[in-house]
């Protein structure tokens, strides 16, 4: 198939050059338990070869590590290249020596066709150029019998831990919007039909929920407004105090729906989605 022009052209791959050290640092930690939980869905064999596309700092690479044994294989591969040492430190600190990474675009993935048995892409097929095409890949490489495993998150108002950048993006109406949505492929019913139209069968969809802790509500609030590196929280700065205020009072009230008893527990929905090759 022809996958010349497709994939992620220089100025997204310098954008998200620009998220690494953040994701890694705010994101990625919360999605452990997710990888978990995908990694258990597939249930890989011991010894299994697996692929782990979009890995990010790697952290499903790394839970499918520990699941296959020292014997197995992990190729986690991203376009962003500054991911290369994140999951070198996920790997280490899990103390797992099975994990390799390789640069690549999801669309188009340089490796032999039928070479893995397990393929794996954790919240980051929603921002692919063509989802389609990058599950046609995972498709593509994977031996016949081997099985894909994918998360993406739920519908917007089901995902919490998007709850307060949401709420002061929708604040800002100057803020540029992204190109992509982390919530991109939500729609029920989508992410199936997705990986139907890249060829799998055997398609298993479930839905996921965990939640997250927040020690604070207030410490929650100046975690996203008060990092400069987070362009909205630049955007903050420059209103005017009353306005600010304003916004602050929202993020804290929706964060207290979730308050149970001296805790917040923010829940977050995730769809997970099996398939046979």
């Amino acid at each position: 198939m022809e996958t010349q022009g497709i994939g992620p052209n220089d100025e997204q791959r310098a954008e998200w050059a620009r998220r690494v050290e953040g994701f890694a640092r705010d994101a990625a930690p919360h999605t452990r338990i997710y990888a978990e939980a995908l990694v258990d869905f597939v249930a890989p064999e011991r010894g299994a070869r697996v692929l782990d596309v979009a890995t990010g700092s790697g952290i499903a690479a790394v839970a499918a590590a520990k699941r296959i044994g020292s014997e197995g294989s992990v190729l986690a591969t991203d376009f962003v290249a500054e991911w290369e040492p994140y999951v070198a430190e996920t790997a280490r600190e899990a103390g797992v020596e099975n994990v390799t990474f390789a640069v690549m675009p999801a669309e188009s993935l340089a490796l032999a066709d039928a070479s893995f048995d397990i393929a794996l892409c954790q919240f980051g097929l929603m921002f692919a150029t063509s989802p389609v095409q990058a599950l046609r890949e995972m498709r593509r490489v994977l031996r016949a019998g081997g099985t894909a495993g994918v998360t993406v998150w739920s519908m917007p108002e089901k995902v919490g831990i998007f709850l307060v950048p949401g709420i002061i993006a929708a604040a800002l109406p100057q803020m540029e919007k992204p190109s992509t949505s982390p919530m991109a492929l939500a729609e029920p019913g989508l992410l199936e039909r997705l990986v139907r139209e890249a060829g799998f069968r055997d398609i298993v969809v479930r839905p996921v929920t965990f939640s997250r802790e927040v020690a604070s509500p207030e410490d929650e609030w100046r975690r996203w407004s008060e990092d400069l590196a987070y362009p909205p929280a630049r955007m903050l700065a420059t209103l005017p105090e009353s306005e600010r205020e304003a916004i602050h009072q929202n993020v804290i009230a929706a964060l207290e729906r979730f308050r149970d008893g001296a805790v917040v527990r923010v829940p977050s929905e995730a769809i997970m989605a099996r398939a046979t090759c």
